[in-house]
């Protein structure tokens, strides 16, 4: 795709799969700001797919980089050093993007609303979701803010633990971590059902879902799963029982019960305490099958593979930039039936090419820089 090179032999084709259809997800969701004139169905199934879409993220997320610290906590050299450059690298990759496509937010709020967005300052520490939603301003970057966080405390508290039980296996402290952590951020979202009362799925969606203290487990249901694929506790015949399960699972939590009127207000202790772990569980039934699966190379892998890449990019342009600045010039709201399809489809486009730009021209290169020493 657009003559990016991508050595297929080096990549989880499953993985890459999960990720594409994750990105995938997450645009088509935020595709319904467009207009509010799509077919019945396809509206209401842009209104559920977001949610999945994330969740998908962070557990592929928590997976792979659950393997990095795994790796560095079991080396003897384990150490404060080893953490900062631990954090270094996951910087290089996540931080320069970040940093631009905020730059970029401003000046477009600035040329809409001729303001600077309010509390500007916590974007630049990931804490502008820290106990409560953030303003409209870069909404996408809840969901960094929460990976960062777990990226920060998982290993200083596995180092913690190194100290205080120095005579324990590493891997079995990776594993105490990591439920600890799910433990943790589970008992805030029994304080949160037990001092709010939800008045709708919306109301669920911003007051709980995307602030950063109720979710900050998200990652480490993909620590517990590496940890489990790595030392073969998950035999690899119930791969495709395990896919199966997994797949009707998120059936269930993203179509079945919304489509039978199962509503957050009525059932608020599942949807505050219960519906994301179980969403993460059966996320995580999925990957095993994902990870040993290897499909031909062909267009179709090289154009997956391409998405899953770009993916960063995507995340961070479609909706606050792209989208923003598209609705901006050309008017949106009224648009139906063909109209509104070519629209949808330009957006889609648009957002692929200039995230495989950003992709190309900036993320690529500095992600390259963290193999500098000097650096």
């Amino acid at each position: 795709m657009f003559g990016l090179q991508v050595d297929l032999n080096k990549r989880y084709h499953g993985l890459d799969l999960a990720r594409a259809i994750a990105i995938c997800l997450v645009v088509f969701a935020h595709s319904l700001w467009i207009s509010d004139f799509y077919p019945e169905i396809v509206g209401w199934l842009m209104g559920l797919s977001g949610t999945i879409g994330v969740e998908i993220f962070f557990v592929i997320s928590g997976f792979l980089i659950g393997r990095i610290v795994l790796r560095l906590l079991e080396d003897e050299d384990f150490s404060l050093a080893t953490i900062i450059e631990f954090l270094k690298r996951r910087w290089f990759r996540t931080l320069p993007n970040y940093y631009l496509i905020l730059f970029v937010n401003v000046l477009l709020w600035w040329f809409v609303y001729h303001k600077i967005p309010e509390q500007l300052y916590l974007y630049f520490i990931y804490l502008q979701n820290m106990t409560k939603t953030s303003p409209d301003f870069y909404r996408v970057s809840w969901s960094l803010a929460v990976e960062q966080f777990c990226y920060i405390i998982g290993p200083f508290f596995l180092l913690l633990l190194v100290k205080v039980f120095p005579k324990s296996k590493r891997r079995h402290l990776f594993l105490w971590m990591s439920f600890f952590m799910i433990f943790v951020f589970f008992c805030t979202r029994l304080y949160f059902n037990y001092t709010h009362d939800l008045q709708s799925i919306t109301d669920w969606n911003q007051s709980l879902r995307k602030v950063t203290i109720y979710r900050l487990d998200a990652i480490y249901y993909g620590f517990i799963l590496y940890y489990l694929y790595s030392q073969k506790k998950i035999d690899k015949k119930w791969n495709k029982p395990l896919l199966i399960l997994g797949l009707i699972g998120i059936f269930i939590l993203h179509i079945f019960i919304f489509a039978i009127g199962v509503r957050a207000e009525e059932f608020q202790f599942f949807f505050t305490v219960l519906y994301l772990p179980i969403n993460s569980i059966v996320i995580c039934f999925i990957i095993p099958y994902l990870v040993e699966l290897r499909l031909k190379e062909t267009f179709f892998l090289k154009f997956i593979a391409t998405l899953s890449i770009i993916s960063y990019s995507i995340y961070l342009l479609h909706y606050t930039v792209i989208l923003h600045t598209l609705k901006v010039f050309f008017s949106s709201e009224e648009l139906r039936g063909i109209q509104l399809l070519g629209y949808t489809l330009f957006y889609w486009f648009v957002v692929l090419a200039l995230s495989y730009l950003l992709y190309r021209y900036f993320e690529k290169p500095m992600t390259s820089l963290r193999e500098k020493k000097k650096v």
